[in-house]
């Protein structure tokens, strides 16, 4: 599959909407879910399950893309938790760098000793839907939990995306995307990462 196409300056123009990057942290994530809503899946909705979504990452003088997966690889009821599946719900979610069962690099949802050390705003929380269905989530039904919930951004795989609710990338793309995340966020001395996640597609 090809690498989103989106251009710099759309990315930063979305991002500077939600006032990303800024003077001091000049390092920032976009995801946008359903980037290939129209061409992945079925027309017209957001896929689970597949890599029909995209995650860039500006700095001063860099940009890059890949393919992604911002969903749960399936909704409906996690058994080993208890409740359904987590959803990520759109907004500004902050990560720092660290490691995804013990495999590094991978983004992190900070816990809460780790958002005091870098000052992450409510306490590193994230905000998920917890829904049995798409449907849930589209008629604004599915129940919203806040909280810390391991949420990070890893490796994907080939056969399945991954994931209870993390962002995971394609191993084809992942080191590539990662190691540049790492390499330029320690550059620019940026340990808490911006992750601003909309619904697409996007022009």
């Amino acid at each position: 599959m090809d690498k989103p196409k989106a251009r710099d300056q759309v990315i930063r123009e979305i991002l500077s909407k939600a006032a990303l990057p800024t003077g001091t942290e000049p390092c920032a994530l976009l995801g946008v879910r359903g980037y290939r809503r129209d061409t992945m899946g079925v027309r017209g909705q957001n896929d689970v399950g597949i890599y029909d979504d995209a995650i860039f990452f500006v700095a001063p003088g860099v940009f890059i893309a890949a393919n992604a997966n911002t969903d749960p690889s399936r909704l409906g009821w996690n058994s080993a938790i208890g409740k359904p599946f987590a959803m990520l719900c759109p907004g500004t979610w902050y990560f720092v760098r660290g490691a995804h069962k013990g495999r590094k690099p991978a983004l992190r949802q900070a816990d809460e000793d780790q958002s005091d050390d870098v000052k992450i705003p409510a306490n590193g929380h994230f905000k998920v839907w917890r829904a049995q269905s798409a449907d849930e989530i589209r008629r604004n039904v599915a129940k919203v939990e806040e909280g810390y919930f391991a949420i990070n951004i890893h490796r994907g795989g080939d056969a399945t995306t991954s994931s209870w609710g993390c962002q995971t990338l394609p191993p084809a793309e992942f080191d590539e995307f990662m190691l540049t995340v790492w390499e330029v966020t320690k550059k620019w001395n940026q340990d808490r990462i911006p992750y601003h996640l909309i619904n697409g597609p996007i022009a």
